[in-house]
């Protein structure tokens, strides 16, 4: 029922968007016009819930630089008010200048906010938080909403993952009534009594490892606090993967690790990594295609 969204202060929210500027390797659609058609949905879904504006937690782009067309016809998808903030992908070299963001800052909707630049909009002051930057603090009296893009979870995303911070602890830890977090391409929510954090995930799939993705958007009542989770259409996986080269990939992965793991429960190991690496694949029969793997990795 849209009957209980109307007159009040909604918000639409959303994750990483990744404007891109190429299709990914394993994609075989059209992944631009894709990516235009999840904006023209958001915007859609904005109208229909008389959203005030959208909050998008940084990485709006893929790179810092797209080309002249598709910064054109991104800005003139965008017809609702977004607040955003700096991520990784939108900087060129960690600087601000000569950026999509920046230019779409200037031209369209889109508004950059920082933490040392916020807007109070209707009693909710909304403030920003890059990657990387210091967080800062809610203001006193109002409906607060932080915009941060940090690495933030509910499990780990793979085992060894180290760089990361729990969102359950994070919200504990800043007293905002409303957190949207990117950075983090999963969707979690955390809840701490009436206030909230939204990490909704990306809003394409660029891996093979995101094929089960659903990319979400949230409506949020700033007045009631309610909220509703919207999933994002998205096209069946083998319309648009090359399914059968992610088998490959999958297949080369678990040998990767399986290979991986049997090499460091190796005992003697008085000889180089190289030397030990190539010994080992020598001994045990192992495709050259994944030994070539981990010495490319091993030189990053």
């Amino acid at each position: 029922m849209l009957d209980q969204w109307l007159n009040n202060m909604i918000t639409l929210n959303t994750g990483d968007w990744h404007a891109p500027e190429r299709r990914p390797e394993n994609r075989i659609d059209d992944y631009w016009n894709t990516f235009l058609r999840k904006v023209d949905f958001i915007m859609e879904t904005a109208e229909k819930y008389k959203a005030e504006f959208i909050i998008q937690p940084a990485d709006l782009t893929d790179t810092p630089a797209l080309s002249y067309e598709n910064y054109i016809e991104l800005g003139k998808k965008i017809k609702k008010k977004i607040y955003t903030t700096w991520g990784q992908h939108d900087l060129r070299f960690r600087n601000k200048k000569n950026t999509v963001l920046k230019a779409l800052d200037a031209f369209s909707e889109v508004e950059i906010l920082t933490n040392e630049y916020d807007i109070i909009y209707n009693g909710v002051c909304i403030k920003g938080c890059p990657y990387n930057d210091e967080i800062p603090s809610p203001t006193e009296g109002e409906f607060n909403i932080l915009i941060i893009h940090k690495m933030l979870v509910e499990d780990k995303l793979w085992a060894e993952q180290k760089e990361f911070e729990w969102g359950s602890s994070f919200l504990r830890r800043n007293k905002f009534d409303l957190i949207i977090s990117g950075d983090n391409h999963q969707f979690f929510m955390e809840q701490i009594g009436n206030r909230f954090l939204f990490n909704c995930g990306s809003l394409m799939r660029s891996s093979i490892a995101q094929i089960d993705h659903e990319p979400k958007i949230v409506i949020f009542d700033t007045d009631s606090r309610n909220y509703e989770i919207i999933k994002v259409p998205i096209q069946p996986a083998a319309k648009v993967f090359m399914l059968d080269k992610v088998e490959k990939e999958k297949e080369k992965n678990e040998k990767i690790e399986a290979f991986v793991s049997r090499l460091s429960e190796q005992k003697e190991m008085s000889l180089s990594f190289m030397d030990n690496l190539y010994a080992y694949a020598k001994e045990n029969n192992i495709e050259k295609e994944i030994v070539d793997v981990i010495v490319e990795c091993s030189h990053d």
